[in-house]
């Protein structure tokens, strides 16, 4: 089965998180830019309903992060996540695995 690997990590640990990837034999992946607030640092804030009060607070307090995505083989995940928990064991890391029943591909002539 595959499974559609989707790391979030702060973007200063990209390429450590390209690096590990690369390493444990993954051929290929997307990255999606992302400005984010942990839950930790988000209680205690109360949002004015505006949208620019909302963006404003995002502006002034996200953190820089990357969603790093992959579609691999099963097996190589529990070794993808084995290398993440000892050389990014001080680092703040989310990883989801979603399984994948099928992938279609549509490549029509240019």
């Amino acid at each position: 089965m595959k499974v559609h690997l989707r790391v979030f990590v702060e973007v200063e640990n990209l390429g450590r998180v390209m690096n590990i990837l690369a390493d444990e034999g993954v051929t290929g992946f997307y990255i999606v830019e992302y400005k984010g607030v942990s839950p930790t640092e988000w209680r205690g804030f109360s949002i004015k309903e505006d949208p620019k009060s909302a963006i404003s607070l995002i502006h002034d307090y996200a953190r820089d992060a990357v969603l790093v995505c992959s579609v691999v083989d099963e097996e190589l995940v529990e070794p993808i996540v084995a290398r993440f928990s000892r050389e990014l064991a001080d680092e703040k890391y989310t990883i989801i695995e979603i399984p994948i029943r099928r992938i279609i591909v549509n490549s029509p002539p240019e």
